[in-house]
């Protein structure tokens, strides 16, 4: 009688798939809350090298941070298409385009995970040799992985920058300089003397007798 026990609750694909997104989702959300701490650095070394007239130092630090925005926005969507996916389809028509889209978004988390180190962050702004190679495969590397409409979208977030430095210095301009120079001293009129020592000051000596 004891083979008789119903068996616990079956586990079917879907079940597994819905495990799969939250796990993705879970991810998602450790990985954003990490890597808004760079690109919070990554947009003071953008403002900094406004502020010292480096164009393409600003240009680079802004690509980066909109590449790895975009990633997250991506897989954000990604794993919101596929919860619609579940719930609106027969899950055995879409299994394998599911299973693809969540090894696909794993992969972009991964991607996304190794740009999440601050010393490489830091090297955007590294003068020395190795640091300017750096900085060239990098900007070669987003060349190849950004679309020209996020190009478009760092050159409006540079062009906003310099806008707000350049008002920064005109404000700057504007305000009146401390006074550096001394006032004029006043001149205090000087006593005058009684009118019989000048007249006793403007006579001749007399030759003794």
């Amino acid at each position: 009688m004891g083979n008789t026990a119903s068996a616990g609750p079956k586990i079917t694909s879907q079940d597994k798939a819905i495990l799969q997104l939250k796990l993705q989702r879970d991810k998602l959300h450790k990985s954003s809350l990490r890597i808004q701490t760079i690109i919070d650095r990554e947009t003071q070394i953008a403002k900094q090298s406004v502020r010292q007239n480096n164009r393409k130092r600003a240009v680079l630090a802004l690509r980066k941070k909109k590449y790895q925005q975009n990633l997250l926005e991506t897989v954000g969507k990604q794993a919101d298409t596929l919860e619609e996916l579940i719930n609106t389809i027969e899950f055995k028509l879409i299994e394998k385009d599911f299973i693809y889209g969540i090894e696909q978004g794993n992969q972009v988390l991964k991607q996304l995970n190794k740009e999440m180190s601050m010393e490489k962050v830091d090297k955007i702004m590294d003068d020395s040799e190795e640091g300017i190679r750096y900085q060239e495969e990098l900007s070669d590397r987003l060349g190849e992985l950004m679309s020209k409409s996020l190009e478009d979208e760092v050159d409006l977030e540079l062009e906003q920058l310099e806008q707000q430095e350049r008002s920064k210095q005109d404000v700057s301009t504007k305000l009146p300089d401390a006074v550096t120079n001394p006032l004029p001293e006043i001149e205090t009129p000087q006593e005058q003397q009684p009118a019989q020592d000048e007249q006793h000051e403007q006579q001749p000596a007399l030759l003794p007798a």
